[in-house]
């Protein structure tokens, strides 16, 4: 696992450092630089000029600490201040100084020179992950120059990028590469920051190895290899009923297609057999599509759609099942809703809700701290903000404070659909490294939905059934979208990919 901070968390680490440990900034910020010129000298070739554009603190004070070890390798080298020297940090300052003393060539302007070889690198010190809002006037002069250069380096963050949010300012940094301080900030792998971070890499510049005791959810980068780490092969002796049992509520009249993928989606991760809840005038459609799990007729007097007088029938199947997966394509008629309200007041097997599973949160998010068993929610940006009654941008702009909220039960587990998909248990937090945007798509978080609850189903718990789910579902669109395209691909495309993942696990 890779571990990702927040700012705050970030910001704690260094106080940590220079309180506790005695490690001083000067040490940190001198050990950045040397670290920055390391990789540039061993990755970056035919470097044949370096210009770096340096802020006023400890991001500009990177960029000196940098420009001071890049001196030691003969490159053609020019700093740009955007400062005056009374404005630096403390440790800024010695740093500058430093290269005073070295001869190394700095020019105080307020504006990016007319002429220069921007065929070269530029290193961009200026703002780090301090940020957040819209940059001035003046500094987006900067970042619009550096976004000319060919080779484009950030310390830390690009500059314009939040570092929480991943919420980018008009002209801000676009890099080819970023140099994460000891550990990457989550914004940067958090789209539209993402897209503006270019390829990460973490340097240690000494921070002490206790990030463990820091405030805040601890997150982490899903790879393939902690998924390799938790998913078995199957037992030889292994069958239907011990392979993990699905129950699910899903569908309504023109949506069929939401119980037929969330179906297939938990077949093909591997659970043993499925029930589908089908309403009684649409039998027919229901059994046609679903012919490798069981179906279970609910009277809806023609209606198309589930009602609270299902309630009965629909709990008597509940005691038979590992897991319990609602939600997807059932409509929101205040029937249906009245009958979701009763469900999770009753139901006491593991549940994944899903889609318009999520409505009787959207009146009285209380509701879901009256759920009786262990849950797993997985609303996409709309849902949540729908949940919390604030607008998209809001969630988008504060997406893990929202995360924070409503992760604060031991028994659930939320599954953000972003880009990346974000999974936290209120602990812990998981960024997704697969997906792409051709997941969006109808249908296609039907199908995840049903493989997660196909893995707790297989005895996963929670959180590491969707944690893998997620992983596999947008490794399998990864895979696909190369046959067929990110644009071209529909959720269908998914199913026979999903088992041919899951392949790798088997050996």
């Amino acid at each position: 696992m890779n571990e990702v901070l927040m700012k705050s968390q970030a910001y704690d680490l260094d106080k940590m450092a220079i309180k506790r440990f005695g490690i001083s900034g000067r040490e940190l910020m001198g050990e950045a630089g040397r670290r920055i010129a390391h990789f540039i000298n061993d990755n970056l070739s035919n470097i044949k000029s370096i210009a770096i554009v340096a802020g006023k603190g400890n991001n500009g004070g990177d960029g000196f600490a940098a420009a001071l070890y890049l001196k030691k390798y003969n490159y053609n080298l020019t700093v740009f201040s955007i400062y005056d020297i009374d404005s630096f940090s403390k440790e800024a300052l010695y740093f500058y100084t430093e290269c005073t003393k070295n001869n190394i060539s700095i020019i105080f302007n307020s504006s990016p020179p007319s002429e220069y070889d921007i065929e070269g690198l530029v290193i961009d010190s200026i703002l780090g992950i301090g940020f957040k809002g819209e940059l001035n006037k003046s500094i987006k002069k900067w970042t619009n120059w550096i976004n000319t250069f060919s080779i484009i380096l950030s310390c830390d963050m690009p500059t314009g990028v939040n570092s929480d949010s991943g919420k980018i300012s008009l002209g801000a940094v676009k890099a080819n590469h970023t140099i994460a301080m000891g550990y990457p900030k989550i914004g940067s792998l958090i789209e539209p920051g993402r897209s503006h971070s270019g390829i990460i890499t973490s340097v240690d510049i000494g921070f002490p190895k206790k990030i463990n005791e820091l405030n805040g959810i601890k997150w982490n980068i899903v790879t393939e290899r902690y998924i390799q780490n938790i998913l078995k092969p199957l037992r030889r002796d292994t069958h239907k009923y011990r392979q993990g049992k699905v129950l699910i509520l899903a569908g309504s009249e023109g949506m069929t297609g939401a119980a037929y993928l969330a179906t297939m989606g938990a077949l093909r991760s591997g659970c043993g057999i499925t029930k589908t809840f089908a309403p009684k005038s649409l039998k027919d459609i229901y059994e046609r599509k679903i012919t490798e799990g069981m179906t279970i007729t609910c009277d809806d007097s023609d209606l198309g759609y589930f009602t609270d007088k299902n309630f009965n029938q629909i709990i008597d199947h509940v005691g038979w099942a590992d897991a319990v997966l609602i939600g997807p394509g059932l409509g929101t008629d205040s029937g249906t809703v009245k009958l979701l309200k009763m469900l999770y007041k009753s139901i006491d097997k593991p549940m994944v809700i899903d889609a318009d599973g999520f409505s009787p949160f959207y009146k009285d998010k209380t509701l879901i701290k009256k759920l009786k068993s262990k849950y797993v929610l997985t609303p996409h940006l709309g849902e949540l903000s729908n949940i919390f009654d604030v607008d998209s941008d809001a969630i988008k702009d504060s997406l893990i404070r929202y995360i924070e909220k409503i992760t604060v039960s031991d028994s659930g587990v939320l599954l953000a659909k972003n880009a990346p998909s974000l999974i936290s248990d209120g602990r812990y937090g998981f960024i997704n490294s697969t997906g792409n945007p051709g997941l969006a798509t109808a249908g296609t978080g039907d199908i995840l939905s049903g493989i997660i609850a196909s893995f707790i189903s297989q005895g996963y718990n929670i959180l590491e059934s969707t944690i893998i789910s997620t992983y596999i579902h947008g490794y399998t669109a990864d895979k696909k979208s190369k046959d067929i395209s990110e644009r071209g691909m529909i959720a269908s495309d998914l199913l026979t990919e999903i088992g041919k993942k899951l392949s790798d696990y088997e050996l």
